[in-house]
């Protein structure tokens, strides 16, 4: 019930009550039982289905016959993403301390034009600086007249409209439980580790959320750089139908005491004041400091 609860949380805080939860989910287990069936090898029938997800059969057919609930939400990396990415691991692009530095909207490299038709040629560079301003990844600045765009460094989640954060949400949080479930499943292990501390104060959560945003920086940063050098290298590959997630995350709170137990109550001693109804007491065996 751990994992449920800060999601049913979620889906309060944004208006989608209990009826609503239940009627997504039920698409979920049928998807997820006929993805299970066809492991197993077993005929995808409507009967099938409704035993092993659970569903009323009326409701497996009326979801066979609805194309928008087999809709699935793989998309690809977006361009502003894959701009912001190539900023990252790009020499060109660092300034002394090896961060993405500001750089000329126009001209040849490096400038932000320049970066953009590195990554497309689908989609105007204008187009994607507008959607990188938008969600909150650069600023515009003046500097001598010229227009330089200045990227956000400390951006670790995209400032955008709350169903483009959600989603991006729902990515993230769906990758990491699918890799936790395959660990358990006693496939190959998957890498899903994690730190744990308690009793620390909240100059020390402070101290330790810090290092771990260096840390994300530095790793992302090798990350995105080989990523990129796969990219390129598998361009031309058949089999390059792949994809990956590598993340992390920081979370700390403090901690309330475990309430007490409540006291038992009281039972009435044996003997006159002792209530209709109730039960009184027995008599405490005699022990070595009792008076003989």
């Amino acid at each position: 019930m751990r994992v449920q609860a800060p999601l049913c949380r979620l889906l309060l805080d944004s208006g989608i009550d209990y009826k609503q939860a239940v009627l997504a989910l039920k698409q979920v287990f049928l998807r997820q039982a006929q993805e299970l069936m066809a492991g197993r090898g077993a005929p995808d029938t409507d009967s099938g289905l409704s035993v092993v997800s659970g569903v009323h059969r009326k409701d497996v057919h009326a979801w066979r016959n609805d194309p928008a609930a087999h809709a699935r939400s793989r998309a690809p990396m977006s361009t502003s993403s894959q701009v912001f990415a190539r900023w990252a691991v790009s020499a060109g692009y660092h300034d002394r301390r090896r961060r993405p530095k500001a750089v000329p909207r126009l001209g040849p490299a490096p400038s932000f034009e320049a970066l953009v038709r590195a990554c497309t040629s689908d989609v105007h560079p204008y187009s994607v600086l507008q959607e990188m301003v938008r969600i909150g990844l650069v600023e515009m600045a003046l500097r001598k007249g010229v227009e330089y765009v200045v990227p956000r460094n400390d951006v670790f989640v995209p400032a955008g409209e709350p169903a483009q954060w959600l989603e991006l949400f729902g990515l993230n949080l769906a990758d990491h439980a699918s890799t936790a479930v395959r660990n358990l499943g006693g496939e190959a292990p998957r890498l899903e580790q994690s730190v744990f501390a308690d009793g620390l104060s909240q100059a020390s959560m402070q101290r330790l959320g810090e290092l771990s945003r260096d840390l994300w920086a530095r790793a992302r940063e090798a990350m995105v750089a080989e990523a990129i050098r796969c990219l390129e290298s598998d361009a031309a590959r058949p089999d390059a139908n792949g994809r990956m997630r590598f993340g992390a995350y920081y979370w700390s709170e403090e901690q309330q005491p475990a309430p007490s137990a409540p006291a038992a109550p009281e039972t009435p001693r044996a003997g006159r004041g002792a209530r209709a109804g109730r039960r009184a007491s027995l008599p405490r065996p005699p022990s070595s400091e009792d008076p003989s």
